[in-house]
């Protein structure tokens, strides 16, 4: 069992009482977090939920806060890098599925559908039309979620996300990867000595640079089952109705926790699976590879 699949799965239930004013006895944490569960993993109004809890609406916006306060609490507890043994045991792993040596996880992004755009900006409206929030993710080879970045309005392109996050910070800075290990992308992303994307098709690909393409588009399909796991099970993710920026990416980032819950428990998944939505995030890099991205790459290329 890996050390990370100990972390913590409890949520601090001090921070789940709403002060009692008098009245109506304050609500039990395990109903706290029962109303919030039913609140992200269904799109009902929030009066159909207060009316399916037998309590007032107000109650139940109080609750949504409370319990989203505690989830981030734990926030680094549950979404956390992998230390060096982790990353090679996640490598080994990749490597015993695909044949690509030194994987540490598979990064991509995907957007969070918004009922409408935040104070009517623009710029939160992607390729496809509609309103949305980015959400940046790293997963392992189980699905779960090491590393995850919200906030950023659709019309950002997902290599523009990358460059502004801590990750891509740590990782310049060589804080986050050990030695010839790296993330899966896709073309969205620029090559980098710790992130490796696909070969460009332009009609004139070796044989080898189509196989090695074929196995990192196999291997990365472990994100696109990740996202469809996270948007399936918690519904509220489909179609977000806040219009204040944090407080959307703040349920964003609580679904992510509880989805590393799911993980670590060992949750069956498959039946959540969404594949339904064509995410609008099929872009090309705009970014130029870094030369040490290329020749890492190509070494990869001769050991698959």
């Amino acid at each position: 069992m890996r050390e990370k699949d100990r972390r913590s799965t409890e949520v601090d239930r001090t921070w789940l009482h709403i002060a009692y004013r008098g009245g109506s006895l304050p609500i039990e944490p395990d109903k706290q977090l029962l109303v919030f569960l039913n609140y992200l993993g269904n799109q009902q109004s929030m009066r159909e939920c207060a009316h399916l809890f037998g309590l007032s609406k107000s109650t139940v916006h109080r609750v949504i806060h409370s319990v989203t306060s505690a989830l981030l609490q734990i926030k680094d507890k549950v979404i956390r890098w992998p230390n060096g043994e982790e990353q090679k045991e996640i490598a080994r792993e990749v490597q015993r599925n695909c044949g690509i040596p030194g994987v540490v996880g598979f990064i991509d992004g995907t957007h969070i559908r918004l009922a409408s755009a935040p104070g009517g900006d623009r710029n939160f409206y992607n390729r496809k039309g509609y309103p949305s929030m980015q959400l940046q993710a790293v997963v392992d080879n189980k699905l779960l979620i090491i590393s995850a970045y919200t906030g950023w309005p659709g019309c950002t392109h997902d290599a523009r996300v990358l460059r502004n996050s801590h990750l891509y910070h740590n990782a310049e800075s060589g804080r986050s990867f050990i030695q010839d290990h790296q993330l899966l992308a896709d073309n969205a992303y620029p090559l980098r000595n710790w992130l490796i994307s696909p070969y460009k098709n332009y009609g004139n690909l070796t044989l080898q640079q189509h196989r090695f393409n074929k196995k990192l588009s196999s291997a990365k399909q472990t994100i696109e089952r990740a996202f469809g796991h996270l948007k399936g099970r918690f519904r509220r993710l489909k179609e977000v109705t806040l219009h204040d920026p944090k407080d959307v990416a703040q349920r964003i980032m609580a679904a992510c926790i509880l989805h590393n819950f799911c993980v670590i428990n060992n949750e069956e998944l498959e039946e959540f699976m969404d594949s339904s939505e064509n995410d609008p995030n099929a872009c090309q890099n705009v970014y130029l590879n870094g030369a040490n991205g290329v020749a890492r790459r190509m070494r990869l290329l001769q050991l698959v």
